[in-house]
């Protein structure tokens, strides 16, 4: 009943909770006595009742110190995630997980995650670096150890929080197909069907562009590749996609990217781009 009043807060999620938390927690120690969780629990929209409190305590209180830290609470309330779930999860991770080490760091996520956008790289405040780590951070997590890196582990837990707030399986894996631009099931007749679209569609428009004179596709491909990285990223491939006006679900950008990043480095290069318009 406790976990379902939980989880009916929605976009409130459970990661709130831990601001909520450290406001409540007056003596500093991160821990929550029986009146500090109390308030923290209203705060949060929940009045349990004294019996159902002092149960709740218990439940929670898992060193049976008398305390309620984030942590424990956060383990208590966490569900394992559905076989659903779990598959997408697993799917993203690896997604980012470019080089197979069990840990998404820096180099993995420079080729997916694009800042030259990002106000605070535009403005001169925070390095591109920064700005990388600052997103690898998200993920960590209360139990993170802020290296700089996520384990399987941390984003496991990540999404585990994170799946409290979403009430279906259908709205998770959806919302994760238009995150991470990866479909449920890449083999269905669907998916393929799709990409060979997108593979003769925007090799057509691109060539309308380029007047059929290949010539001209280094300059398009200059164009696209907005960071002048050198390759592009599946951002930029959204971008490309969206600007030659081919409309198609997010979740299909990513099975069409992988067939032409052959060395699968999380970028396309020019000499892949080429080969791929001119086959």
């Amino acid at each position: 009943k406790f976990k379902l009043a939980i989880q009916q807060k929605g976009g409130v999620g459970i990661r709130s909770l831990k601001r909520i938390f450290d406001r409540m927690d007056f003596n500093g120690n991160k821990k929550l006595d029986s009146g500090e969780f109390e308030q923290a629990l209203a705060a949060f929209g929940l009045f349990p009742k004294k019996v159902e409190l002092q149960a709740l305590m218990k439940f929670y209180d898992v060193n049976n110190d008398g305390n309620v830290s984030y942590e424990e609470f956060l383990s208590g309330l966490r569900d394992e995630l559905t076989p659903r779930r779990k598959n997408m999860v697993i799917k993203a991770f690896k997604l980012m997980d470019k080089d197979g080490s069990g840990a998404i760091g820096l180099n993995d996520v420079a080729g997916i995650y694009d800042v030259s956008m990002n106000p605070e790289f535009l403005e001169g405040r925070k390095t591109r670096e920064e700005i990388l780590t600052d997103f690898l951070s998200n993920f960590e997590g209360a139990k993170g150890n802020n290296d700089g890196k996520i384990t399987e582990k941390e984003w496991m837990d990540y999404y585990s929080d994170l799946s409290m707030s979403v009430p279906s399986d259908e709205y998770f894996v959806r919302m994760m197909e238009s995150t991470w631009q990866i479909p449920e099931e890449e083999n269905t007749a669907v998916v393929q069907q799709t990409v060979q679209h997108l593979l003769t569609e925007v090799k057509a428009r691109i060539m309308q562009l380029a007047r059929n004179d290949p010539k001209f596709l280094q300059k398009i491909f200059n164009d696209f590749d907005l960071n002048q990285s050198g390759h592009l990223t599946i951002d930029e491939v959204t971008n490309l996609i969206a600007k030659l006006k081919i409309s198609v679900e997010r979740k299909f950008v990513y099975p069409f990217f992988k067939v032409i990043d052959k060395n699968n480095s999380g970028g396309i290069e020019y000499d892949e781009f080429e080969a791929y318009m001119l086959s």
